[in-house]
């Protein structure tokens, strides 16, 4: 077996903008030595299939987890805005399968604490809803009654097209809404504050593809924050970069937000690999995941407002020009310049077992350079492989010698979790929020003394909200458009909240 080991050279950043950065990144990933500690190797566990619906399932999950030698279960315990868990914010799940009251997310924490695993509540944001459940959802509070397709303008929180057309089959969010954003905020901070998890996992944190993006509040935003007045083309780069900006700010605000309540909760998200570009040679801002559908996830790894970036990686190995497509990415992902983390996500449903395991060992080897990543996460626990064997060759092939991986495992043996360096630098954050009129889109500077130099430039998102991370601790000055200067002081490893009045 090869001996790996990663190390990130952590850079602190001064700040860290919201919208617009003026930050030079130069944070490396560095491939050493291998130890056998501290690596991520993860299951994604989705809530469409059995796995995380009873005690039964649950405990034959932890069972499976640890006999794979791996360490990690995101579990999908938010299909459609519902919950698997007691919120205070979604209602209950109507999935038939799960009994009346189940804490699915509890009774899973219980269990695979037990066994040293860590858990990360998987929520997904875009999706509204799914007509695959067979019909609206009956809890009048959910948001498809209350802010969904037959809501009014200006209570609808769905996306529409450019014609104005809103797909029923799976209304989804449109995340330049601010009361939208709100509610994804309010969504993920009620799992850390009821729940000890590892993390929240996002899915679905973007726009949908097919230039969606024209919810009347959103477009209206749009238009007052740029002057214009016309309705842009989906392929119109300033209609891009804005919804873009709204999917950056929105997730660091989730981020202060989550750690504001729980600094050691890891906030991670399940991100795209999308077209055939090849990423090593191609500019990163014209690749699919931006254009299609705005999420800069690159960005977010580089600047530091997501912990963990879960890549979906999926592809199968029958193919050629997939497994081409999947080596391309992958030796990207490990070179990356980053100082967040990077796991990279092979989907088994698309491969055999023989190709899955092969998949696994590429993901885990050094770059060509030298460089390796944090983790692997495979999905998905609930369909395992597309040559119809059961799952229990699978789950023993990870770990032992069989005819599926000619004798060759890659989880030999069990490893920890990596510690997360910036998780216990000398940092901490800044949370602001504007209170008054006017909230979005004015500008916001932050300076290391009253009269200092300039450490981070940034707006005001939709609801007034504004977010400087890793920022050395001390005294701090911030100049808000229309407001007096206020001063505020930076703690290590802690949200420091402050309101600002116009």
């Amino acid at each position: 077996m090869v001996k790996r080991s990663i190390k990130i050279t952590f850079v602190i950043i001064t700040a860290l903008t919201m919208i617009l950065t003026s930050v030079s990144m130069e944070s490396r990933v560095e491939a050493k030595e291998h130890s056998d500690d501290g690596f991520i190797r993860a299951f994604w566990v989705q809530a469409f299939e059995p796995g995380v619906k009873t005690h039964e399932e649950i405990d034959q999950l932890v069972q499976d987890v640890k006999a794979a030698n791996m360490n990690t279960i995101v579990a999908q315990v938010s299909r459609r805005h519902d919950a698997y868990y007691h919120s205070d914010v979604l209602p209950f799940t109507q999935d038939p399968a799960v009994p009346e009251g189940f804490d699915s997310l509890g009774y899973l924490l219980e269990k695979a604490k037990e066994q040293g695993i860590d858990v990360h509540a998987w929520v997904v944001v875009g999706p509204m809803w799914h007509s695959v459940y067979g019909g609206e959802p009956n809890d009048p509070n959910h948001i498809w009654n209350t802010n969904g397709p037959d809501a009014s303008d200006e209570d609808t929180w769905v996306t529409q097209d450019y014609n104005g057309v809103v797909p029923y089959w799976q209304p989804y969010l449109d995340l330049g809404h601010p009361g939208a954003r709100d509610h994804v905020v309010d969504m993920v901070t009620d799992i850390v504050k009821n729940y000890d998890v590892a993390g929240v996992h996002l899915d679905y944190i973007r726009y949908p593809e097919d230039g969606k993006g024209y919810n009347p509040t959103s477009l209206k935003r749009f238009h007052d924050e740029t002057g214009r007045t016309d309705r842009p083309l989906p392929s119109d780069q300033q209609w891009i970069e804005w919804k873009t900006e709204q999917v950056d700010s929105l997730i660091q605000r989730i981020y202060a937000e989550m750690m504001a309540v729980n600094i050691n909760a890891e906030l991670t998200a399940a991100v795209l690999s999308w077209g055939f570009d090849d990423p090593r040679t191609t500019d990163w801002w014209n690749m699919d995941p931006v254009q299609r559908a705005h999420q800069n996830w690159k960005k977010w790894v580089q600047e530091g407002y997501l912990d963990y970036a879960y890549v979906m990686n999926y592809d199968g190995d029958a193919d050629p020009r997939r497994e081409e497509r999947f080596n391309q990415w992958i030796e990207w992902q490990k070179d990356l310049p980053r100082n967040r983390g990077m796991i990279i996500g092979p989907a088994l449903y698309m491969n055999s077992f023989a190709n899955s395991i092969n998949q696994i060992h590429r993901a885990i080897a050094p770059s060509p350079a030298g460089n390796i990543v944090e983790g692997i996460s495979l999905y998905v626990y609930n369909v395992w492989s597309n040559d119809g064997h059961p799952r229990d060759p699978l789950i023993q092939s990870l770990s032992q010698p069989t005819e599926y991986n000619n004798g060759h495992a890659p989880f030999t043996e069990p490893v920890s979790v990596p510690k997360a360096p910036w998780k216990t630098a000398p940092i901490g954050h800044l949370l602001g929020k504007v209170e008054g009129d006017q909230l979005s889109n004015k500008y916001v500077t932050i300076r290391r003394g009253q009269a200092g130099k300039i450490v981070g430039k940034s707006t005001t998102d939709a609801s007034g909200y504004f977010v400087f991370t890793d920022l050395q601790p001390g005294i701090y000055f911030v100049d808000i458009e229309g407001s007096d200067q206020e001063k505020v002081q930076i703690h290590i490893q802690k949200v420091t909240n402050v309101i600002f009045n116009q």
